[in-house]
């Protein structure tokens, strides 16, 4: 057993139970959220929600993931590594897919012959943003695996900007998910 891991990943337990915690509540609330407007997931006009929908929920349960591989018993530090590798992967892949559907539904709206061709370049900084806490979850685990001093630090880091990003997504899809058909509400006659 690594003693001097595990103590350091004790000296750790109060963060990654405040940040599982949040993680956890948040998505409760995100439940609560997409319950009260389920219509708008059959609606073809914003069919984007249902992609942050996917985003935001998958972050939150990343964040909740970490914390719990962190929480968790640990005869030696190649568990907790192979964890974070997996969850790091994972979040990678889904946010693959989740760009490449965003990036066909931009270039479906705005098209090149459409007034605002840029509007198909304001999926990149989302997707840029939600993968980066799943890049930094990779580097943790690399960092704890070679047993570097501020491998654990860089976890932190990675799950705090796991839910920051997960928070980012949620307002974006509450924001999306107001709107009727795409188009703002409009004021009564």
């Amino acid at each position: 057993m690594d003693d001097g891991f595990s103590r350091s990943l004790d000296d750790w337990t109060a963060y990654f139970a405040l940040m599982g915690g949040a993680a956890a509540t948040l998505l409760g609330l995100l439940f609560v959220a997409v319950s009260l407007r389920l219509n708008i997931f059959h609606q073809r006009a914003v069919a984007d929600v249902r992609d942050f929908a996917a985003l935001t929920m998958g972050t939150f349960l990343a964040a909740m993931a970490v914390a719990g591989a962190a929480l968790a018993p640990h005869e030696q530090r190649t568990y907790l590594v192979l964890a974070l590798l997996v969850i790091g992967v994972a979040g990678m892949l889904a946010m693959a897919l989740i760009a490449r559907v965003s990036f066909a539904l931009s270039r479906a709206a705005t098209g090149p012959d459409a007034p605002n061709p840029l509007g198909r370049w304001k999926v990149k900084p989302y997707a840029l943003l939600a993968a980066g806490p799943y890049a930094a979850v990779i580097v943790a685990a690399l960092l704890l695996w070679r047993e570097h001093p501020y491998g654990l630090g860089w976890l932190a880091i990675s799950e705090g900007w796991l839910l920051g990003a997960g928070t980012l997504t949620a307002w974006i899809l509450l924001a999306h998910a107001g709107l009727e058909g795409g188009t703002p509400p409009s004021d009564p006659p």
